[in-house]
């Protein structure tokens, strides 16, 4: 993820929490031809260009935290079938990235250093050639290859990636003992999430502006509104079987969302994308949130970071039953089916106390940046074999 993106994203997250004891060098992947020739208008690329164009590709953008945007160009070949073809540019393109690594960490004044991946197959599977760290870390937290835009070579080149480097660091279970395959030195970590903005109770007057003229029980999602990872047929089913609850839809909608049928049912509201400090009051305002994921590759062993911004405001969550949310078994409720949310979404409003709200609210707070960063940091400094 580049630096300068507009949402909030693991890796940013953990260099500020890694930057309080330690210096933290940020490289972004440099651009491809394509986005600077066809994307320049779009904020990111526009920022990086301009940066390019001054000289200025190492800012200093927190303590101990230095932003790097490298004036190499990459060539695009995720689409490329050809597997010799993208193996080829691929390497190409590995040690470019590797130069502009180099570059940075002069820049920056580094001597030794350890290199952290973030969960990059394609631009990371060549960089030990051409780079010297202390340790290389891989840090998995999406199953890229059971994905769609990733498909084509993910699968075929993550095995390799996760064998050469010294640790893999996972944000599951399911995904460490996935790499445990590949590697020994495999381990979860956990997820962080920052919930301090979610503990806190808006104004009420906030809170009712947020749902006015959506009649109550209300029950919400907030979220990328995404066909690949939620479950359409489930959320029109439960819309159909519980027609006196309203079903709050709050995020950006995929193609698929945009034509689907929930948009032609009377107690399903959707709010489009909003600004960040609005979600709490959409949360405090739901009876009962839920995350109706697929079963599916993608979905199985993934971290839903929102399930704990959703605990920490104290109300009941429904979500359906993954590997992953093992993890929040004794503080939400789960569920295999549409019969499953509709017994357990009634259940929820009608046990709902305060004394349960305050303990999903206090298991919440135990999935910190810092714990997270400090169990990444044991496996760094954990001595080779």
């Amino acid at each position: 993820s580049p630096w300068n993106i507009d949402y909030g994203c693991n890796i940013k997250d953990l260099s500020l929490e890694f930057s309080k004891s330690r210096k933290v060098l940020y490289v972004d992947v440099p651009l491809k031809r394509k986005e600077r020739w066809l994307m320049k208008r779009k904020p990111l690329v526009a920022q990086a260009e301009l940066r390019i164009k001054s000289g200025k590709l190492l800012q200093e953008v927190a303590q101990n935290v230095w932003h790097y945007i490298p004036d190499e160009i990459l060539e695009s070949v995720n689409q490329l079938k050809s597997n010799f073809l993208f193996d080829l540019i691929n390497k190409i393109n590995n040690k470019r990235f590797a130069r502009a690594i180099q570059k940075a960490v002069t820049a920056a004044g580094f001597s030794d250093y350890i290199l952290l991946n973030d969960n990059d197959i394609y631009n990371g599977l060549y960089l030990r050639q051409w780079l010297s760290p202390q340790k290389y870390i891989y840090y998995l937290r999406d199953n890229l290859p059971a994905m769609a835009y990733w498909k084509l070579h993910a699968g075929r080149l993550e095995p390799g990636l996760i064998r050469q480097v010294d640790a893999v660091v996972a944000n599951s279970e399911y995904l460490a003992e996935r790499a445990k395959a590949f590697n020994p030195e495999s381990h979860y970590v956990g997820q962080g999430c920052d919930v301090t903005q979610f503990l806190e109770r808006p104004d009420k007057g906030k809170i009712e502006k947020m749902l006015a003229g959506i009649p109550r029980p209300v029950i919400g999602y907030i979220g990328a509104l995404n066909a690949e990872r939620l479950d359409i047929a489930l959320m029109v089913s439960l819309a159909k079987q519980m027609p006196d609850v309203s079903l709050v839809l709050v995020g950006k909608e995929d193609a698929t969302f945009e034509q689907s049928e929930l948009h032609q049912m009377q107690n399903v509201f959707f709010t489009g994308l909003k600004e960040f400090a609005d979600l709490p009051a959409y949360l405090y305002g739901f009876n009962v949130v839920i995350n109706p994921q697929k079963l599916n590759e993608i979905t199985i062993g993934n971290y839903p970071r929102k399930v704990d911004e959703y605990l920490a405001t104290g109300v009941p969550v429904v979500a359906t039953r993954t590997d992953a949310m093992k993890t929040f078994q004794d503080h939400v409720y789960l569920g295999n089916n549409v019969e499953d949310y509709v017994r357990l979404i009634a259940q929820a409003i009608e046990e709902n106390t305060d004394e349960k709200a305050l303990a999903r609210q206090a298991f919440a707070r135990t999935h910190s940046w810092k714990n997270n960063a400090d169990l990444i940091v044991e496996v760094i400094e954990k001595p080779r074999k």
